[in-house]
C-alpha cells in the first residue's frame, strides 16, 4: 500500500507540473523548460502506459530523474559519448568535467536505487551507434547532446529511426540549434511523413510524429497559448548579437566593405 502511495504521489507530482522533482540533479534548464518537459512527460504517459524514453546528452542525470522516479515508465536509454569538452553554435568549446556514465548513475542511484536497473546506457554518439542496438523503441526521445547543427541533425534522424511511430522527438536549447531543426523538419517534410511542430517555454522545441497529438493535452494547450514565453525567449538569446553588429566600430567596417564593393563593381 505504502509503495502504491508513493507511485501515485510521483504521477501527482508530474500532472501538477511540479519542478522540484528535477531537484535532487543538477539540470541545465530553466523553470519554464522543466515546466514543459513535466508536461511533455504527462501527456505520454496519459497516451502510452507504460512507455519507454530515450534521451541524447544525458551529463549528470538531471533531464532523466522525473522518468526514473515514474513507474509507468518502463525503460530509459541514455546515449551519451561523454565528451570532456563539445563544440556550440554559439562558438568556443564548453568543458564537461568528470563528465562519466559512473557519476552519473551514482547521482541517480541517491535518488532511487530500486529504478535505477531500468537504465541502459551506450557512451557513443549516435553516429557510431546501429539502431538496431536499441533494446527498445521508444515512445519519446529527447535530444540534448552536441549543441551543433549538424549533431542535432544526425541525433535527429537515429531518433527517428528508433521511435516508435506515432512518437516524439523533442530538443532543448532551440534558440541555438534553429538551423538544425530546420533541416529535421525539411526532412520530415520530404519524407512525406505526418508531424507536427512547435515550441514550447523557454526553448523545448516539439516534434509529434504520426497523429501522436500531445498538443490536445491542457497541460500543453496552456503552455502553447501562452508562447510569448519561448518566443521572446528566443530573440533575448540573440541580443549580445544584435548589440556587436551595431556597435560603432562594427558599423564603421560595414559600411566601408559596402563602399570597397561598390567601387569594384561587386
Amino acid at each position: 500500500m505504502k509503495e502504491h502511495s508513493a507511485k501515485e504521489e510521483v504521477q501527482n507530482r508530474i500532472a501538477a507540473g511540479d519542478t522540484s522533482l528535477f531537484d535532487a540533479v543538477f539540470s541545465q534548464t530553466s523553470q519554464e523548460d522543466r515546466r514543459s518537459l513535466l508536461s511533455l512527460q504527462g501527456a505520454v504517459s496519459g497516451l502510452r502506459n507504460p512507455y519507454r524514453y530515450l534521451e541524447i546528452g544525458s551529463h549528470l542525470g538531471g533531464s532523466i530523474q522525473p522518468y526514473l522516479l515514474d513507474s509507468r515508465c518502463a525503460g530509459i536509454i541514455s546515449i551519451d559519448k561523454r565528451p570532456l569538452k563539445q563544440r556550440d553554435e554559439r562558438g568556443g568549446t564548453y568543458q564537461y568535467p568528470e563528465n562519466s556514465t559512473l557519476r552519473m548513475m551514482e547521482n541517480l542511484q541517491g535518488i532511487s536505487p530500486e529504478q535505477v536497473g531500468k537504465i541502459i546506457t551506450f557512451d557513443e554518439d549516435t553516429g557510431a551507434l546501429n539502431p538496431s542496438a536499441m533494446p527498445f523503441q521508444p515512445d519519446a526521445c529527447f535530444i540534448d547532446g552536441e549543441h551543433t547543427d549538424e549533431a542535432v541533425l544526425r541525433d535527429f534522424k537515429f531518433c527517428l529511426s528508433v521511435v516508435k511511430n506515432p512518437g516524439l522527438i523533442y530538443f532543448h536549447d532551440s534558440q541555438l540549434i534553429f538551423r538544425g531543426l530546420r533541416n529535421a523538419l525539411q526532412l520530415l517534410a520530404a519524407s512525406g511523413l505526418s508531424f507536427r511542430a512547435y515550441n514550447l517555454p523557454t526553448c523545448v522545441f516539439v516534434i509529434e510524429l504520426g497523429g501522436f497529438d500531445l498538443h490536445k493535452d491542457a497541460r500543453i494547450v496552456e503552455l502553447l497559448v501562452d508562447n510569448h514565453v519561448g518566443y521572446l525567449a528566443g530573440l533575448e538569446a540573440m541580443d549580445s548579437y544584435r548589440a556587436f553588429y551595431f556597435r560603432p566600430i562594427v558599423r564603421l567596417a560595414r559600411w566601408v566593405a559596402r563602399v570597397i564593393l561598390f567601387r569594384s563593381g561587386v
